[in-house]
């Protein structure tokens, strides 16, 4: 039987970083956490290889004493308590003394720092259990701790971290979380040498939210202080109009620390209720504070969880508060044309837009004003009165080719053709007329003839269907009515039709003329560079526009009817809350889920009825078209002697 024996103290401490240290966001969080306790007002961070070859944090804190630097880097060795007692009143972000001893143990650590009183700064250099110094060194007023290497003795470890990008994006959020609590501290973000975040101090946390995510979210947002007994809770509100498709646009801060918080989580989720709809999440930002002994962040390393002496008392004045702001303004959205305030003087006509607008003018003298029309040649059926996303019809389907591209799991069902238009003529002066191919029609085999038959036999009469409240369809059938739910049932068709002609390769595009932008997040950006083959696949081309924009340039041409900017932002927020360890598969069916969602009819919409006869006419046409791609039914059948029974007709 072995003996039980004292582990190694480098052993010991890669053991305490496998919990304190999970990949390099970790290490900056930490190290920023270092610089604000420090008393910093500027932190610079630049990361290599998104973390993993550089991280390099400097600050212009009050510095570490020489004598202290050893101590530094020992395990459970910090300035921030001194008792017993003072884990109970903890005002600090940092306070276990863990980190750079877990962060030294993986990797290869300096430090150098000078305090305000010395003329000269120290260094000292650790590596795997080994220390080397204090030794003299230049360096200003402050500290720099450069992080090399990480997991360089722990192959394991960096084995699963992530490309670079993926990892920067992490980092960039734990920036984030720091930056949105101390607006007051300045902040720059630098990878591989490119800046990509500059944070001049704010003067206030309206103006670093904008910093971040534009100024179109940080305008609009509702502002809420109060003082309930011994908590002030301060929030910066969106209006519901602004809500998004992933929770990670709700910021939680507690005495200037980032935490999650289920109950507070579902007083939020309360206060919006009946205000956002189910599957979309408000933006918030929530900052609390309150006496440190009426909370435990002792919880756990990552110090993002807290234990409330009362957390029902702390969920109910959150929930208060939000809901009384909500109501007291008028959520009514608004058109985003800008207007001109009184007094508001208009910008100066600079040389620039001068020659701009000479160049423009003398581009359009030039050209032959007699331009080519677009000439459309009409479709093999009426189309008056149908909208393009309900209009289908049933071609043949794809060669087995196409579904050799890894979506094996996807079983096929009867695919359709484009819904627009046939054949087009462009400047030729011929008149417009089908093309024989898209008149032809394919031979049936006896059991497809079979199947078309049962289907039909099956289907309600198309005089007979009629739209209560704007949301149900109700048709006679043979053996006696159905009503059909017109947003669930078009969201099949639609989910069908996307994954059908996914697998033959990718969605028809339009190109947009003008591409529309939207600010969006590290993360949005971090998502639409790591998914961009997907988007392509779906008929969607997204680039950056300036450093916190995007600009959709194609989108699909199915999904005409839908705002391109806010549907790609919403699926952005998707992709990124399916996670980065998912499959492929799941990320195809989360997006084309979302695709027909957005796109299909709404509860509330009135069809025409050719509409209503068009989507009944495709009902059978589909697999499993009795639920909708959530699983929601899409129909109910009532049979005559339902209804027989029900009336007690004998």
């Amino acid at each position: 039987m072995p003996h039980i024996r004292q582990l190694d103290p480098s052993l010991v401490n890669k053991i305490a970083a496998g919990e304190v240290i999970e990949r390099p966001a970790s290490v900056v969080k930490e190290l920023l956490e270092n610089a604000l306790d420090a008393g910093a007002t500027r932190i610079d961070v630049a990361l290599e290889e998104g973390g993993v070859g550089l991280i390099r944090v400097t600050d212009n804190g009050c510095g570490i004493a020489p004598e202290d630097l050893l101590l530094a880097v020992a395990p459970h060795a910090t300035s921030k308590l001194t008792s017993s007692d003072d884990l109970f009143a903890i005002r600090t972000l940092g306070f276990r003394g863990e980190a750079l001893a877990s962060i030294a143990s993986v990797s290869h650590l300096r430090i150098s720092s000078r305090t305000e009183d010395r003329i000269d700064g120290h260094e000292l250099l650790a590596a795997d259990g080994r220390i080397e110094g204090p030794r003299p060194c230049a360096a200003p007023i402050g500290t720099t701790i450069e992080v090399r290497n990480l997991f360089f003795n722990v192959p394991a470890r960096r084995k699963f971290l992530r490309q670079g990008p993926t990892e920067f994006s992490h980092a960039t959020e734990q920036l984030a979380r720091l930056a949105l609590a101390h607006p007051g501290v300045a902040f720059t973000l630098t990878h591989n040498g490119r800046t990509a975040r500059n944070l001049p101090l704010a003067q206030g946390r309206r103006q670093r939210i904008g910093d971040f995510y534009g100024n179109d979210l940080a305008d609009c947002l509702l502002v809420v202080d109060r003082q309930e007994r011994s908590a002030r809770i301060e929030a910066l509100i969106a209006p519901p109009a602004h809500s998004r498709a992933s929770s990670k646009w709700q910021y939680l801060f507690l005495n200037g620390r980032y935490i999650t918080d289920r109950r507070i989580n579902y007083a939020i989720r309360e206060a919006y209720r009946g205000l956002v709809e189910h599957d979309r999440y408000p933006v918030v930002f929530v900052f609390i504070t309150t006496d440190p002994t009426s909370y435990d962040v002792n919880v756990h390393p990552t110090k993002i969880e807290v234990r409330w002496r009362d957390s029902g008392l702390i969920q109910s004045q959150v929930l208060a508060v939000l809901r009384e702001t909500l109501l007291s303004h008028d959520l009514t959205p608004r058109l985003g044309f800008r207007r001109e305030e009184p007094g508001e003087a208009a910008p100066a006509d600079t040389a620039h837009q001068q020659r701009t607008r000479e160049a423009l003018a003398d581009y359009l003298k030039s050209i032959d004003p007699t331009q080519a029309r677009l000439r459309f040649a009409p479709p093999p059926f009426p189309t008056k009165g149908i909208r393009p996303s309900i209009l289908a019809t049933p071609v043949a389907a794809p060669p087995p080719s196409a579904l050799a591209h890894g979506h094996d799991d996807f079983t096929r069902v009867a695919p359709f053709a484009p819904c627009a238009f046939g054949d087009s003529n462009v400047g030729d002066g011929t008149p417009d007329t089908p093309s024989a191919e898209s008149t032809s029609q394919r031979a049936e085999t006896p059991a497809e003839a079979t199947v078309s038959k049962s289907r039909l036999d099956a289907q309600p009469a198309a005089s007979s269907v009629i739209q209560v409240h704007n949301t149900y369809l109700v048709a006679q059938t043979d053996d006696g009515i159905v009503i059909i739910d017109q947003h669930a049932l078009h969201e099949r068709i639609l989910y069908e039709r996307f994954r059908e002609r996914f697998l033959a390769g990718p969605l028809e595009s339009q190109r947009l003329l003008i591409p529309p932008t939207f600010d969006a997040s590290p993360i949005q950006m971090q998502v639409s560079r790591d998914q961009a083959e997907l988007l392509s696949l779906l008929g969607i081309e997204v680039s950056e526009f300036g450093p916190r924009q995007l600009a959709v340039q194609s989108f699909p041409v199915l999904m005409g009817e839908v705002e391109p900017a806010v549907f790609v932002g919403d699926l952005l927020d998707k992709l990124a809350d399916t996670g980065e360890a998912q499959s492929r598969e799941t990320l195809v069916h989360s997006a084309l889920d979302m695709m027909a969602c957005k796109a299909a009819v709404k509860a509330g919409d009135p069809l025409t009825q050719e509409e209503m006869t068009a989507l009944l006419a495709q009902r059978h046409l589909v697999d499993r078209s009795s639920n909708c791609p959530h699983g929601r039914p899409t129909s109910l059948q009532l049979t005559t002697r339902d209804l027989e029974r029900q009336f007690k007709r004998s």
